[in-house]
């Protein structure tokens, strides 16, 4: 690839030798700013432009203004929508325009770039900070920049006006030398997935930070069964501490696989109450009900009326893939199987008739209300498990046509978007790894290699979102207090700039299945990361967790057993709350449980995940 490296220094010398960026202040100066640019003359039009969770193909959808948590309105509704989403750092839709942010909006410092026509693709990989502030990225039309440190015009704000930025420069005295590593790799690339191959290879070729230790232990657990039991079950079903029954995504039908699995006889009770009550709760079009408050059902609508009966999709689709699971350790009642093959019906139904198992769809007929995206994907495990249950090949047949979709509308083009209900169409974490998760599984049902190969480009692509290196928090920051290691943390989306304790909802089982299928120790690594970062959000009695100063509300800490899934990098709520937590209790407690259950309890694969070798991908 034709590049060329242009360094801006007005106060010293900025050089660059054998993957090393150097500076040597000439003068004292107290608000410097340099840049390290690399100058792309044959930049193609539809070059694919990447910032690991941050950037997809530049973000380059169109984009509305709306009020968090956002819904689509009346005209942008469809079976075959235009993916849009909120005002994110993005390119214009033609590639114009510049996106400007911060190495806290990524997961890995690094900007890349792929030419489609001519199959070359560049990668740079730095540091996280120059001195002692934090490095910005800018990329706009034939140029990426390094800005040393981030000056960034405007910051960006979730779902609100941006903000002037308050980056300020590093204070340099004459003769202070600064130097940083700073990688690049400039190849031939034949299409998308070997990008992102390459990506995943290399995410700590700079910055190699070590997974966190481990702190799956009893003591832990117990302190997780009691607050599922004292806080998160209902009297009918656990789900999160407000007794809101949501089916999937945040961890209903989900968590009660981990307390079947590993708790208490009461605990098992409440799982079996809790399948009880979800299996008596199908709508008219054949899915889950995904929302019911004190015995109240409600739908995703957000309250517009063209939205009524919304239902999103991904909640029935989460929902009928652990029902599945709770199948495996005990013998399903005729209820659970009845609703199961329900279900299942509903989702070959709705492939059938759109190609695709969409985003929103109406809870009451089964149409489509909003098509396309991501959100599904999981639908393609859940109906490979159907096949194996039932033996019903319409299952399978699903299973595939979607798998083949999904693998070549997403992880071909570079991005998955649509699995959260709250973000759009912003690309998301969530729905990248339901793909790895649902080929997978396709892949143990059936054996065909093609599945193995398409998981394991849907894992590089997910890969993206998991922070690789210790990030270092301000000073007077509770994460600096707690000595919290970022490593594995799991941003969510491009919308919602947040790294998370976990994968929502999901402890990350097809990654080690990815490990034992292909004896790559790379995915294992990528597991071991993210496994071992969920227990430092848990807040104990000896180890509290304290929120941030909120207005005149005085800071809280956080009952025992809680986490709030706030692992802020970013300035996006503001540079006060980079490092710091809001009093809440979420989804990563599903996460968490799920992994000690899952993952943690296997014998093979807690030896594994705690062998000696440490080896990073």
């Amino acid at each position: 690839m034709n590049y060329k490296i242009e360094l801006t220094s007005s106060v010293g010398e900025l050089s660059y030798q054998n993957e090393t960026l150097s500076f040597a202040a000439k003068s004292t100066c107290e608000n410097a700013f340099l840049e390290a640019s690399f100058l792309f003359p044959e930049w193609e039009k539809d070059t694919y432009v990447f910032l690991p969770a941050c950037a997809y193909d530049g973000n380059r959808f169109p984009q509305v203004e709306a009020a968090y948590p956002p819904r689509y309105a009346k005209d942008q509704i469809g079976a075959d929508p235009r993916p849009i989403t909120t005002k994110i750092p993005a390119l214009f839709p033609d590639g114009s325009g510049r996106i400007e942010v911060g190495v806290g909006d990524l997961s890995v410092p690094c900007a890349g770039i792929f030419y489609p026509e001519k199959n070359q693709a560049f990668f740079v990989f730095t540091e996280q900070r120059w001195k002692d502030k934090n490095i910005g990225f800018a990329i706009e039309k034939g140029r990426i920049t390094l800005q040393l440190p981030a000056h960034r015009e405007l910051s960006y704000r979730l779902c609100a006006p941006w903000q002037p930025s308050e980056d300020q420069g590093v204070t340099l005295a004459k003769g202070d030398e600064i130097r940083i590593r700073m990688r690049v790799l400039a190849f031939s690339c034949e299409d998308l997935p070997a990008f992102f191959e390459v990506f995943f290879r290399n995410r700590k070729c700079v910055l190699n930070g070590a997974p966190a230790e481990n702190l799956y232990t009893p003591a832990l657990w117990e302190i997780m069964e009691r607050h599922f039991n004292e806080c998160n079950f209902s009297g009918e079903f656990y789900a999160e501490a407000t007794h809101r029954w949501k089916c999937g995504w945040c961890g209903g039908g989900q968590s009660s696989l981990a307390l079947l699995r590993k708790g208490s006889e009461i605990s098992r009770e409440r799982s079996v109450k809790t399948l009880d009550f979800m299996t008596s709760h199908i709508s008219p079009s054949g899915f889950f009900y995904g929302n019911i408050y004190q015995g109240k059902i409600e739908d995703d609508s957000g309250g517009r009326p063209y939205l009524s009966g919304a239902h999103l999709i991904r909640k029935s689709a989460d929902a009928l893939y652990y029902l599945f699971e709770h199948f495996k350790l005990m013998k399903p009642k005729e209820q659970w199987i009845l609703a199961a093959r329900t279900v299942a019906d509903a989702f070959v139904r709705l492939y059938t008739r759109y190609g695709s198992f969409g985003q929103l769809v109406n809870d009451k007929n089964g149409e489509m209300l909003f098509g396309g995206t991501a959100c599904g994907a999981i639908a393609i495990g859940a109906l490979a498990r159907a096949y194996a249950f039932f033996g019903d090949k319409a299952y399978l047949h699903t299973a595939r046509l979607a798998g083949e979709e999904y693998y070549r509308a997403f992880v071909c083009k570079g991005m998955t978007y649509g699995g959260p209900g709250d973000v759009l169409c912003a690309p998301d974490s969530e729905s990248g790894y339901a793909i790895v998760e649902g080929l997978m599984a396709l892949y143990e049902e059936t054996k065909e290699e093609k599945w193995l190969s398409y998981a394991k480009d849907a894992a590089h692509l997910f890969s993206t979102w998991v922070v690789s290196y210790p990030y270092h928090f301000p000073k007077g920051s509770e994460f600096a207090r707690l000595g919290i290691n970022t490593v594995g943390s799991v941003f969510a989306s491009v919308q919602n700039k947040h790294s998370s304790p976990g994968i929502a909802t999901y402890p990350g089982k097809a990654l080690y299945s990815l490990y034992r299928y292909t004896g790559d120790e790379a995915y294992l690594s990528l597991l071991r990361d993210i496994v071992f970062y969920i227990p430092q959000s848990v807040s104990t009695a000896a180890r509290p967790i304290r929120t941030w100063p909120d207005g005149d509300a005085p800071v809280r800490t956080l009952p025992e057993g809680y986490i709030c899934e706030r692992v802020n990098l970013s300035d996006w709520e503001g540079r006060e709350k980079v490092g710091g937590v809001f009093y809440a209790t979420c989804w990563c407690e599903s996460s968490l449980i799920l992994s000690f259950s899952e993952l943690m309890e296997d014998p093979q694969i807690r030896k594994d995940l705690l062998g000696t070798s440490r080896k990073e991908s």
